[in-house]
């Protein structure tokens, strides 16, 4: 799987002489206020930097690093040229060096991008890969049992994804109890599912139970919050049924494994809001889509150009590029954060993704709410719809694949 910013992290360290990775706040990566702050930032000072220098470099009297390597902001610039996505400005502010990417060369590269790692993911995941996952059977039929097989079935996602699992085929025991043991294999424990009233492990309340709860939750904030009109139809029961399967699958996977989970078991809870909102911005994306494919088949709108012609420094809110920077190029990151393994620690966090999806979806409807996409056919105006078009298609595919590892379908509409 591509990682475009993993790349660009490796030519600043490179850059700076630094033999080997370094990560977190040395070489940063920003999420917010990016036209201030930067993509990336790190350290101008030798004392940040001393563990990773040559011996030669430390003992030069200099006052930061980049006089220190004998560089500067300029030839970075320069340097960056080569790079898979060069830098367009660099700053330094209080000790630090701040990283404007070229944001219009690092669009086309993160959607580029997104095509080939979305299909692989999909890919591996349809192909049913081999992996060394066991599942505790011998646990109750309970909710704890339900996210026991929910953290299972995400694990085994994760592991037909990730490089390192899908070379050294490590062999996993998913179970409840910390005292399970199975021979060479490697313990993952799920936590239970707690009562938030009690403050204990629930058992009288049943998955049909639960998931009963849920939907007549989403049916009230379908109704109220969304404007859906409430049927007696089968589309709609069918609908509702499922939306209320997928908020159970989220609430039980958005916690750490390992912990439990508390619940509130109330319809008017509103702990079925995440998913919701998820799964209402994915069918908004669809149906923007939908509709401009509707409009091209009525010659309202002409086809959509080939990828290499859309003109992608039309791209120019502050949003698009949050989206793009923090969640179309970000995905591949997520992805490996979401797998630990080594011979001491052995950790799959699907909450992650959780995470990602709830803090993507709050900047879709954002933009959504700024940005009017299918404005008037107008010659002029054309190759911005155009743009916006393949933005959104990788946003509705970035958003769709990291359903499908929650083993979550996403939807086309809201009924």
């Amino acid at each position: 799987m591509e990682d475009a910013l993993e790349i660009f992290t490796t030519n600043i360290c490179s850059f700076l002489s630094v033999k080997k990775q370094v990560t977190g706040l040395l070489v940063k990566k920003h999420s917010n206020n990016l036209h201030v702050l930067g993509d990336y930032s790190f350290p101008n000072t030798v004392k940040s930097w001393s563990e990773f220098l040559d011996s030669e470099v430390l003992q030069k009297e200099k006052d930061n690093l980049l006089q220190c390597i004998e560089k500067d902001t300029e030839s970075l610039l320069l340097t960056s040229k080569s790079w898979n996505i060069p830098i367009q400005h660099a700053s330094e502010v209080k000790d630090r060096v701040h990283l404007y990417m070229e944001r219009s060369f690092a669009i086309r590269k993160g959607l580029s991008q997104s095509f080939t790692n979305n299909k692989h993911i999909i890919d591996s995941i349809t192909a049913e890969s081999f992996c060394n996952v066991k599942l505790d059977t011998n646990d109750e039929t309970c909710l704890t049992s339900l996210r026991l097989n929910y953290t299972a079935h995400v694990i085994k996602n994760l592991y037909v994804i990730d490089t390192k699992c899908s070379k050294s085929k490590p062999r996993l025991f998913i179970s409840t109890r910390s005292s399970s043991q199975c021979d060479d294999h490697k313990l993952i424990l799920c936590g239970a599912v707690l009562n938030i009233k009690t403050g204990v492990k629930e058992t009288e309340i049943k998955t049909t139970d639960f998931i009963r709860i849920r939907q007549e939750e989403l049916t009230l904030i379908a109704q109220h919050k969304y404007g859906v009109r409430v049927s007696s139809d089968t589309k709609w029961k069918e609908f509702i049924a499922y939306l209320g399967q997928s908020a159970v699958a989220f609430e039980l996977l958005q916690i750490r494994p390992s912990s439990c989970v508390k619940v509130q078991f109330d319809a008017s809870s509103g702990s079925s809001k995440g998913a919701a909102f998820i799964l209402y911005n994915c069918a908004r994306l669809e149906t923007i889509i939908k509709t401009f494919n509707d409009k091209v088949n009525e010659g309202i709108y002409p086809h959509l150009p080939k990828f290499e012609d859309i003109d992608l420094t039309l791209l120019t809110h502050e949003d698009e590029w949050s989206l793009v920077f923090n969640y179309i190029l970000g995905l591949p990151t997520l992805l490996k954060n979401c797998v630990e393994i080594t011979e001491e620690k052995c950790e799959f966090r699907p909450h992650l993704i959780c995470s990602f999806l709830s803090s993507m979806v709050r900047i879709v409807s954002q933009y959504y709410r700024k940005v009017r996409i299918l404005i008037e056919p107008r010659k002029h105006l054309l190759p911005v719809i155009f743009a916006r078009i393949y933005l959104l298609t990788c946003l509705n595919d970035t958003l769709k694949t990291c359903l499908r590892i929650l083993n979550i379908k996403s939807v086309s509409q809201m009924y």
